[in-house]
């Protein structure tokens, strides 16, 4: 064997026996009985932390406190209690700087020994969150059961140190017919060395589920959900099955991955979700309860499952989202002409009325939580990009090819271990357009607009104009920002002043902004205390009428020339 082939070879072997030998870090989770009319329980969590040797001082534990607006059980676990081959380990904590997002550590007061023994109650409440708009991760109980995502719950060790990771369940408190599932498999499951943070984008779900198909696979869709929701979800989770498959074609993917659905209620943002390590939560609501509302959703978050990337920002992640959602199912046959239709003059109508939409990409990260109008630009702005880059990519072809190229190519590099970073993508962007192409990018992330042409989204449509009224709060928007939200920078001539809302309110509210700002039509009902009274305050948050772009069905243009 060449010198070069054999060094290689045998780093392959040290690289697998390392792999197997790394240390085991084990999860025990033990849900307790779940208090359907209080909607109260608790998981009992134990942690096994092997050849954890530490200094006195040495930090050892890590949790968020608030992660992406949503409180965790850092300030509400009780028994935390950790121990080594010396006994009890006393502990300190210290919390990162108050941030939207910041992390509390705990440290051992005297050296630490061998493995290392975490045992805690993690409090499972339904009240509704304190911050609002949040991705729905926390801990949460229905028809019985608990599902959460790791990020809320699950403390961590310190330090970036590789482990193979084994989940356990204990369920004898939920009853005979409880099962358990979490984005890493069904059941009891063992994973390989990695990092330990994959656990922080883990879903996990126990207590008498339904299943879609009731006989889940290794590989593949499936759908879990507790209670009953106001809809039969199974209608809904077989064409995201269908779709998943589809998808997994369009995509190349030599292998369907296994992708999981979790259903739930959403007292806040019903109707949205977040996107896990191979699974999504979708979340259903007293204004999300027509499941044909929910596909565009599940398809958005679908496509993240193969379009995940490096690159810095979301205009990549969330934007190429936004493009497919709608345009894939269109695709596949599963959506109609005219639903795809409305769903592209759902995201221009939200961009082009959006007073901020000339916000650089710079600034977005700093301001995501603050103002609605920002959080949505990389969704809406990200999408008109990849719409302009579409049509300007077949134009320079001759129609021999298109965005979809360029994609699996990022989709191909990222299966193959590789990271792309921005530059190469302008690279990718440069073969197809040259200078253009960089220069559209450019504008892009300075704020420019990004306006397609008439034909981009295909010969079906065309780009016509509407009059909308912009979306408009009233007040300044960082009111909304925090655990106590009191009412600052009211405009004297808004619709929120003239239905009687005031500066020094303080006020509570259980809709998503991100949604209502996207509807013309949405009243915003603010509960408001003043002087030690409570009552709702009910507007519409609109303000001004603006010229927006829109597109329309072509005349004599049959529905089966309408794919793109």
């Amino acid at each position: 064997m060449p010198r070069l082939l054999f060094a290689l070879a045998a780093a392959a072997v040290a690289t697998a026996a390392a792999a197997e030998t790394a240390p085991e870090f084990g999860v025990l989770l033990a849900p307790g009985p779940m208090d359907r009319s209080t909607g109260k329980g608790f998981v009992d969590v134990t942690l096994t932390i092997p050849q954890a040797d530490a200094a006195a001082g040495a930090p050892l534990l890590t949790l968020p406190v608030v992660i992406a607006n949503t409180d965790t059980v850092a300030n509400t676990l009780t028994g935390l209690k950790v121990t080594d081959a010396l006994g009890e380990v006393p502990l300190t904590a210290k919390d990162d700087p108050v941030a939207i997002a910041y992390a509390r550590h705990w440290m051992a007061k005297r050296a630490v020994k061998g493995d290392l023994t975490v045992r805690y109650r993690a409090p499972v409440d339904n009240t509704p969150p304190a911050r609002g708009s949040g991705p729905p991760y926390s801990l949460r109980t229905e028809g019985g059961g608990v599902s959460g995502v790791g990020n809320t719950f699950i403390l961590l060790p310190e330090g970036g140190k590789p482990y193979r990771i084994s989940l356990r369940w204990d369920l004898k408190a939920l009853g005979p017919k409880a099962s358990a599932m979490s984005s890493l498999g069904e059941g009891d499951v063992r994973l390989a060395a990695g990092p330990v943070e994959r656990l922080h984008r883990t879903l996990f779900m126990a207590g008498e589920m339904r299943r879609v198909p009731e006989q889940v696979k290794p590989t593949g869709f499936s759908a879990a959900w507790l209670g009953d929701p106001p809809f039969d979800p199974r209608p809904l989770m077989g064409w995201a099955e269908r779709l998943h498959g589809w998808m997994s074609g369009f995509f190349h993917d030599p292998s369907e991955p296994p992708y999981r659905v979790v259903l739930r209620y959403n007292p806040i943002n019903a109707g949205g979700g977040a996107a896990l390590s191979n699974s999504f939560l979708l979340t259903w609501g007293e204004t999300a309860k027509d499941p044909e509302g929910l596909k565009g959703t599940l398809a958005h978050e679908m496509i993240h499952t193969w379009t995940a990337s490096g690159l810095g920002g979301q205009w990549y992640g969330e934007g190429i989202a936004v493009h497919y959602q709608a345009l894939l199912p269109l695709r596949a046959g599963m959506l109609t002409p005219d639903q795809y239709l409305e769903d592209i003059n759902d995201t221009a109508r939200r961009y082009y009325t959006n007073a901020l939409n000339d916000t650089p990409d710079a600034e977005i990260a700093a301001r995501f939580w603050e103002d609605t109008r920002i959080r949505t630009l990389p969704y809406d702005r990200g999408a008109m990009y990849f719409a302009v880059l579409d049509e300007k990519i077949r134009k320079a072809s001759g129609g021999k090819r298109s965005l979809d190229d360029l994609i699996r190519e990022m989709v191909r590099r990222r299966a193959a271990g590789e990271t792309v970073p921005e530059a190469g993508w302008l690279d990718l962007l440069a073969k197809d357009l040259g200078d253009e192409g960089r220069r559209v990018h450019a504008d892009m992330l300075a704020g420019k607009l990004m306006l397609p042409g008439s034909e981009a989204f295909g010969p079906c449509f065309v780009r016509t104009t509407g009059r909308f009224r912009r979306f408009d709060l009233g007040f300044e928007p960082k009111s909304l920002v925090g655990d106590v939200k009191i009412i600052r920078g009211l405009k004297p001539d808004s619709e929120a002043a003239k239905a009687g809302l005031k500066d020094g309110d303080v006020v509570t509210y259980s809709v998503a902004m991100d949604s209502v700002q996207g509807d013309q039509t949405r009243l915003l009902i603010l509960n408001v205390t003043r002087e030690g009274k409570t009552f709702p305050i009910t507007y519409l948050p609109r303000g001004e009428v603006v010229d927006a772009w829109q597109w329309a069905r072509a005349p004599s243009v049959p529905d089966d020339r309408c794919v793109n």
